[in-house]
């Protein structure tokens, strides 16, 4: 692949920068993997700068310019090409701190991620055996393989919570009903569990996706299911607080009517949502006992699943839960597909046709074939807060669309413990706790835990030389992670690049900065309570509390505070994205009207987290199912 690309001279520069990062460690398969990483960008323009300054590192004079010696640097030894790394992540330059952090997370990525004696020296053990009777097929999606024309009456570009309800509510009533998908589909019995493959097969560009000055990287879902088939199952019920403030920004009665309960009570009866299916796992035991040991507020989590074996292997959901216990859109899809709906996958939709003011269908691609469906009565849009945009300003709509995104940023503790905690294993989320959530009238975050596999956790790992990377990842099997949901006042903006690629600019306001601090150090507090024998932020830089040492809590807080969170200073990441389409009665401030309906073009309906008129606080996918719920009724009302 990348010799068909001719990328042979810039695998030269990513070969000596790798042997940088990883020292000793250093794999050969790591350069291709990181080739790989870097074509998966959604941004051509992304690509071609990193390329470009790949390219400029290998010349005398670039390489003087960028690292201040005129060495190219495919010609440096390991320790040369280290302090280089160094140098660059150090600068005042963005471009350049960009370019080490690129470097450096996507060569940690290419060792942790893959199958290599890495995992051995750490104790991952890799994907566990598969089932020996896993659920069979449930879909059969329409193969495209040339130039096709479909008629329907409704299609539905996206197929997770907010795209699979409103299919089997539209199917039920009659309609005939076109899902298109832009990832795969793949079944229980295709989940293998090998991270980096799963990334790439299951998620939003390949999980490479993150704002604009790479200070939050955004995790989402692009399969069949969309991110509730990678997703931890997390079912809040929408907080009434938060809905009372939905009511209030959007002008829509209905959020705080009882309507838009009922819609989300209907769909939590639908998919079992549970608070018995949260077995405590190794690492979040943590976590638990220092809650309880200060008071705190823990409890378990509610989870939409059915027959879950809460076991070790739940750990790798997030790669496809294998025995099928997600319910999910599965349960919704299954019943559109039981009234006639079609699905389509590896479908990438381009735009959507309007002629005299009204939705007509839409148009894109299908690998190398062209896809062209024309929908008699409605389109919907569920893509998610960063494609649903995307779709919507390429084809033409402006307004509000692609504005008042949030992120859900989340910040991260790390305590490592005597004990091992085995990052990677048991219920994906069992417990949490909302201790901090009524700061600031209920913008504050909301700890929970998450499984960590090596590769994403290596590039979480703050990198200041190679040995001392490895040193922390030698300690991974002893190591818990507290993260803190923020719910965010910050509001960012989804624009489209030339080739109308989504770009995302998202800058955290001081506010939510200030609460996301003060949560990350009563995130420490919590496992210094536990027994952590050391506790590290998420810091790009090494930020590191040793409990009954030199430094104290309160001087080591203090330094925290003064560090911030910055741009490339600390690793945030979004699991949830949100508003960037969003509900209101006024077209001056949002997108689509109280039945999810376009105000610029008729017959088009957005019915997904980018209609969420604020941000949730929760994990959101019950909201989604909620808002799609009453959508989907009316809807079908409408068009039946």
């Amino acid at each position: 692949m990348p010799g068909a690309l001719n990328l042979a001279r810039e695998r030269k520069v990513i070969i000596a920068l790798a042997r940088g990062v990883l020292g000793s460690a250093y794999v050969p398969s790591v350069p291709d993997e990181v080739l790989e990483t870097v074509l998966r960008l959604p941004s051509q323009r992304d690509r071609d700068d990193l390329f470009r300054g790949l390219r400029t590192l290998d010349t005398k004079l670039g390489a003087l310019a960028l690292t201040g010696k005129r060495i190219p640097v495919s010609w440096l030894s390991q320790a040369e090409a280290e302090d280089v790394l160094r140098a660059l992540k150090r600068s005042r330059v963005t471009a350049k701190q960009m370019l080490a952090g690129g470097i450096i997370s996507a060569s940690v990525a290419a060792l942790y991620g893959h199958e290599t004696p890495a995992w051995e020296r750490i104790g991952y053990p890799g994907p566990l055996p598969p089932p020996a009777d896993p659920p069979p097929r449930r879909f059969a999606p329409i193969t495209i393989d040339a130039d096709t024309h479909i008629s329907c009456d409704v299609v539905i570009v996206g197929s997770g919570p907010g795209g699979g309800c409103v299919a089997a509510h539209l199917a039920k009533a009659g309609l005939d009903v076109l899902i298109v998908e832009k990832g795969a589909y793949f079944a229980e019995a295709d989940f293998h569990h090998y991270e980096s493959a799963s990334h790439r097969d299951l998620y939003l560009y390949g999980a490479t996706l993150a704002t604009r000055d790479g200070g939050t990287r955004i995790i989402a879902g692009s399969t069949l299911g969309g991110g509730a088939t990678v997703n931890y199952s997390i079912s809040f019920e929408t907080p009434p607080k938060v809905r009372e403030q939905w009511a209030r920004i959007s002008g829509i009665d209905a959020f705080a009517s009882g309507e838009y309960e009922d819609a989300q009570q209907e769909a939590a009866r639908r998919l079992n949502v549970n608070r018995d299916s949260s077995a405590l796992n190794p690492r979040e035991r943590f976590m638990e006992e220092g809650l309880k040991r200060l008071g705190w507020h823990v409890d378990q989590m509610p989870r939409s699943v059915k027959d879950c074996p809460q076991d070790e292997q739940c750990g790798y959901c997030g790669f496809g839960c294998r025995v099928g216990a997600k319910q999910g859109p599965r349960v919704y899809l299954e019943e559109a597909v039981a009234n006639g709906a079609r699905i389509i996958t590896r479908a990438d939709i381009r735009k959507v046709s309007v002629r005299d003011g009204k939705a007509t269908g839409v148009e894109g691609r299908s690998g190398r074939h062209r896809l062209t469906i024309d929908a008699r009565k409605a389109v919907a849009v569920a893509a998610g807060a960063i494609e649903t945009p995307a779709l919507l300003l390429r084809s033409g709509l402006g307004g509000e669309v692609g504005k008042h995104l949030h992120l859900h940023p989340g910040a991260g503790i790390w305590g490592i413990f005597d004990d091992e905690a085995r990052p990677w294993e048991g219920v994906q989320m069992s417990r949490y706790s909302d201790e901090a959530r009524d700061w600031d009238d209920g913008y504050g975050p909301i700890f929970e835990s998450v499984p960590m596999h090596p590769g994403v956790f290596a590039t979480a790992v703050p990198w200041t030389s190679a040995a001392e990377h490895l040193e922390m990842m030698n300690e991974y099997r002893n190591t818990s992670l507290i993260g803190m949901l923020g719910r965010d006042k910050t509001e960012g903006r989804i624009t489209i690049d030339k080739r109308g690629a989504p770009l995302v600019d998202y800058r955290l306001q001081a506010d939510d900065e200030r609460r996301l601090i003060e949560a990350v150090l009563k995130g420490a507090r919590v496992f210094e309570e536990a027994g952590a024998r050391s506790i590290r932020t998420t810091h790009t830089f090494l930020n590191r509390y040793e409990p009954g040492r030199a430094v104290t809590f309160e001087s080591w807080a203090d330094d925290v505070r003064r560090a911030g969170i910055k741009a490339n200073n600390w690793i945030l990441g979004s699991f949830h994205q949100i508003g960037s389409c969003r509900m209101g009665a006024d077209p001056a401030t949002s997108a689509v009207d109280a039945r999810n309906e376009s105000h610029e073009v008729n017959g088009l309906y957005v019915t997904d987290s980018s209609t969420f008129p604020d941000a949730s606080g929760v994990n959101p996918m019950l909201s989604v199912f909620a808002i799609a719920n009453r959508a989907g009724k009316l809807l079908a009302e409408r068009l039946g």
